[in-house]
């Protein structure tokens, strides 16, 4: 065995533009959004208006805490996928034409756009995340205080 090319493999596995990096970079912060208000808009809901009557105070005392935890890990997981994105279309973007696995132009062409979409993807949920994470600061929990 040639010691030379047993340290090469890593390397060049780690350039490698994988479909597991690109389909992260696409759907992972969406991905994150969707989760945030799937697991935070019923939490507070059912916190305020248990039976359909409103309270002036939730019935869980960390409910801030807790619609924070979620809010921290959707915005971790966001900006995990953005970073995924982000590799993922560097590595396409420098990649000239004729190289890689695929035999056709049009793999090469495929790869470069789903890594330029998954980039812009990312960034605007990571945005929307982010906003929504801001509402739990600016908006006391059931509503104003009277």
């Amino acid at each position: 065995m040639n010691p030379i090319s047993e340290l090469e493999v890593p390397a060049r596995r780690q350039n490698r533009l994988s479909t597991v990096r690109i389909l992260l970079g696409l759907f992972g912060a969406p991905a994150a959004w969707t989760a945030q208000l799937v697991l935070s808009e019923p939490l507070a809901a059912y916190a305020c208006y248990p039976y359909r009557t409103p309270l002036s105070a939730p019935l869980w005392a960390e409910l801030p805490w807790l619609l924070a935890a979620i809010n921290v890990a959707c915005i971790g997981l966001a900006l995990f996928s953005g970073s995924m994105g982000w590799r993922a279309w560097r590595l396409a973007a420098r990649r000239p034409p004729g190289t890689g696995g695929f035999s056709s132009e049009s793999g090469k062409a495929r790869n470069r756009f789903l890594a330029t979409l998954g980039l812009m993807s990312s960034f605007i949920f990571i945005a929307a995340v982010i906003f929504n994470a801001c509402a739990l600061l600016l908006v006391p929990p059931c509503g104003s205080p009277s």
